[in-house]
This record gives C-alpha cells, sequence and structure tokens, in this order.
C-alpha cells in the first residue's frame, strides 16, 4: 500500500513538473538573478563562497594539523569533493524552507500547483552546484585524475540529493509558516551534520562501534557519493546496505513531506 502510493505521488508530482515547466524556468531565472546578478560581484559570490570555507579548513587541517594527503590523495581535493555535496544540500534546504512564503503571491492562485514551489529554490541551486562542479573537475585534472566512467554517476547522487530534498523541502516549507522557529532548527541540525559528515575526516577511521550512528546521517551517503564519482572509481553499488538505507530514508521522508503538505495546504493563505 506505502509502495503504491510512494508511486502515484511520484508520478503526480512528475505530472505537476511538466504541466507547469515553463512558470518553473521562469521563476528559477528570477530567483537566480536575484540573489547573484544585484550583488556588485555577482555570480562570482558562488564559487568564491565555497572556496573560501575549502581554503580556512585547508589551513586549519594541512598547515596547524599537517594532514597533506587523505585516502592517497591531496587534502584540499578529497575535503572540497565532500564540501560542495554537503554546500548544495544544505543551502538547497534551506532557500526551499522558504520557498512557499517567498513566493506567497503563489499560493492564491487557483491553477498553481503549490507543490513545485520549493522545486524552484533545489533547481536554482542546482545551477550554482553544475558551476561549483565544472571547478572540481578542473582540480582533479590538475591533479593527474582524469574522467572515467564513474564520474557520471554524479548524475545519479545529484539526482539522490534532489529527490531527498524535494521530501524535506515539502515538510519543512509547510510548517515553517505555522512554526517559524524552525528554520533555526535547520539551522542547527546542518551544523552538527557538517561536523558528522566526512568532509574534513576520512569515514574509515571512525571506529566501528560509532559507524552505524554516522551513517545514520543521510548526508553522509551523498558526501561519499561524490568521492565515488571524482576519486574512488566505485560504482555506488559497491555499498548495498548504504543505498537501501538513504532510499528507505528518503522514501519515508518523500512521503512524510507529502502528508504534511496535504494536511496543512488548505490553511496556507490563512497563515501568509
Amino acid at each position: 500500500m506505502i509502495i503504491k502510493q510512494f508511486f502515484l505521488e511520484g508520478i503526480d508530482f512528475i505530472k505537476q513538473l511538466m504541466s507547469n515547466r515553463v512558470l518553473i524556468f521562469e521563476l528559477t531565472k528570477r530567483d537566480f538573478k536575484t540573489r547573484y546578478t544585484e550583488n556588485f560581484f555577482g555570480l562570482t559570490w558562488a564559487i568564491l563562497e565555497p572556496l573560501a570555507m575549502m581554503v580556512i579548513l585547508w589551513l586549519v587541517f594541512t598547515q596547524f594539523f599537517d594532514i597533506n594527503k587523505a585516502m592517497g590523495f591531496p587534502f584540499y581535493l578529497y575535503m572540497f569533493t565532500g564540501l560542495v555535496a554537503f554546500d548544495f544540500f544544505n543551502n538547497a534546504l534551506n532557500q526551499g524552507t522558504r520557498s512557499i512564503r517567498d513566493l506567497s503571491f503563489l499560493v492564491k492562485q487557483v491553477n498553481f500547483r503549490i507543490a513545485v514551489l520549493p522545486m524552484i529554490y533545489i533547481l536554482s541551486e542546482l545551477i550554482i552546484q553544475v558551476i561549483v562542479l565544472l571547478i572540481v573537475v578542473g582540480f582533479c585534472l590538475a591533479n593527474g585524475i582524469y574522467p572515467t566512467i564513474y564520474w557520471l554517476q554524479i548524475f545519479y547522487f545529484i539526482f539522490a540529493a534532489c529527490f531527498l530534498l524535494t521530501g524535506l523541502t515539502w515538510l519543512t516549507s509547510s510548517v515553517l509558516l505555522f512554526f517559524p522557529d524552525i528554520y533555526f532548527i535547520i539551522s542547527i541540525v546542518m551544523r552538527a551534520l557538517f561536523f558528522l559528515s566526512p568532509i574534513f575526516w576520512v569515514a574509515s577511521d571512525i571506529p566501528n562501534k560509532y559507524m552505524l550512528i554516522v551513517k545514520l546521517n543521510p548526508v553522509f551517503y551523498l558526501v561519499e557519493g561524490y568521492r565515488m564519482s571524482f576519486l574512488y572509481n566505485k560504482p555506488f553499488w559497491s555499498d548495498p546496505n548504504g543505498t537501501l538505507y538513504f532510499w528507505v530514508i528518503s522514501g519515508l521522508i518523500f512521503l512524510l513531506g507529502i502528508f504534511t503538505f496535504k494536511k496543512l495546504r488548505p490553511h496556507f493563505a490563512d497563515a501568509i
């Protein structure tokens, strides 16, 4: 029954995306321009922000703690691939959580499906992600790491991140209208997940007794997935338990997001 509902809701969501694709494209373009073209440095900030964080972490862990390599790769490259994955998830979640509130003028539109609003912000962040991934490719080439067939599975991990984000932002964007404090809760949780994700530490160094707890974090799967694609040359199915866990958790969050959105949807107009 749950699988059937999951499948039907997924098909319905795809239909909503297709029927509103022109408006979604225009709103995505509008959000992208608003956030970057109005600043003095414009789109450069989208690149400078993750690079600045990488430099800070690189200084701390290579100059102060003398960590020069991780898993056989330059530490900055190991760290940057993980940071790119985390930043995409974190930024898209924060932006998507505000989507219904920020685009409240669409809530009262009779013919518009409100469920696609979080996707606008996810797609906007996806544009930035593509740009930053090109930098990752440049770093890989500069370090003698050349393209393999495994690089293509980055599209799988991006899809996995977007799927999880869709369910999460349905949940959080709906709740935000009635409980604004959730935005600060998300900020605290993501700050904790930053340190619980293998961005600047190596997963294999964690004692086995703590590994299960660490892997409860779904961002762990995405961070390591980016490295599987660019650095490890491993297929995503080489970690069947992690893959199964991620998709079960993502599926449950997707259904919870649908349930919460549908329950609160009739009251959106009153809360805005």
